[in-house]
């Protein structure tokens, strides 16, 4: 079985490079049978990648977004096995053998590898509060959360990222892509899943296929911030199309106020739409700043970081809710 390496990018053609190097000068499964696509949706080239990389194939975005850029991969991918992987994950040098053995024991089947932060960036983040905070609390490995133990390692589980994710071309196609309705990622590839589902594909976590998380440049407030605002927007989309996700907290506690909430509910609801002001913001932000500057204890600092973040989930949500009631 070969392999269709696809890597969504944009403006990121220093991480990119790492995340190439990993592929080809530290796999173990053979040059020839896999082959590496890049799909640009950003106004950096990657021109010294592909001077280094001759094999590597950079392509356009035929669209916008991570969903438009799988598609338009998987559409130029030439190997029946599509393996997506994020433009920030450094895989294993068994990554691409430990996909096609296990796509190999299981039939109609969505295989994802597990990930970690690279010891660098630990390292990193543990200089700052809020390094601290992002280690503690925020992105949490997926290495032995899940139940469903089917062998040593390996896991059925109901929701899949896209970080470092294999499926068949043939079955992706019967699912039919990624919906690329959602304006950022964070949620359309757990829609994927969610139809693959409903089709009877099985959803596999491999937690002995571990990438390393390199993304270092966004290992400050102000990235995380922004990623919070932008990976919820697809969220209210996600809730239409499958309505059961709002008897979930993130549904039932932002965007805007609806028919059935309670007085706490709506009370809430105002005051994140009031603290979520742009003034508000700012104010918070650099309240956190000088806290930062005066080396405030950590206890401090993560309930600052914690407020900030679902306020910029709020904003995001409620944002993208508006947006989706002009469209109905």
């Amino acid at each position: 079985m070969n392999a269709s390496i696809i890597i969504p990018t944009k403006n990121r053609t220093k991480l990119l490079e790492e995340t190439i190097s990993a592929i080809f000068d530290k796999q173990e499964f053979r040059l020839g049978k896999f082959e590496v696509l890049v799909v640009n949706d950003g106004n950096e080239e990657p021109t010294a990648i592909q001077q280094k990389y001759k094999e590597v194939k950079v392509i356009r975005n035929k669209g916008a977004g991570a969903a438009w850029a799988r598609n338009t991969g998987a559409e130029y991918a030439q190997y029946e096995l599509l393996l997506f992987i994020d433009d920030d994950m450094l895989i294993a040098p068994h990554c691409i053998s430990r996909h096609v053995e296990l796509h190999q024991k299981f039939n109609r089947a969505l295989i994802s590898g597990s990930w970690e932060y690279s010891p660098a960036l630990v390292n990193t983040l543990k200089a700052s509060s809020f390094g601290r905070y992002k280690l503690e609390y925020d992105y949490k490995s997926l290495k032995g959360e899940e139940k469903n133990l089917l062998s040593p390692g390996i896991y059925k589980t109901n929701v899949l990222a896209s970080f470092n994710l294999s499926i068949l071309k043939k079955d992706f196609d019967e699912i039919g892509g990624y919906n690329t309705n959602f304006p950022y990622a964070g949620c359309e590839d757990q829609e994927l899943t969610m139809r693959a589902m409903a089709k009877n594909f099985q959803l596999i976590l491999d937690t002995a296929n571990i990438s390393l998380h390199n993304e270092k440049d966004r290992a400050n407030m102000n990235s995380w911030l922004m990623r919070q605002y932008t990976g919820v927007q697809g969220y209210p989309l996600l809730c239409d199309l499958f309505p059961t996700k709002k008897l979930e907290p993130l549904y039932m506690e932002n965007g805007l106020i609806r028919d059935g909430d309670s007085n706490d509910i709506q009370r809430k609801k105002k005051r994140k739409h009031f603290l979520s002001s742009r003034f508000n913001l700012s104010l918070i932000k650099l309240l956190t700043s000088l806290l930062e500057l005066f080396r405030v204890n950590d206890k401090v600092l993560f309930r600052l970081y914690k407020g900030l973040g679902g306020l910029y989930i709020y904003k995001g949500f409620y944002q993208a809710e508006i947006q989706l009631k002009k469209t109905r």
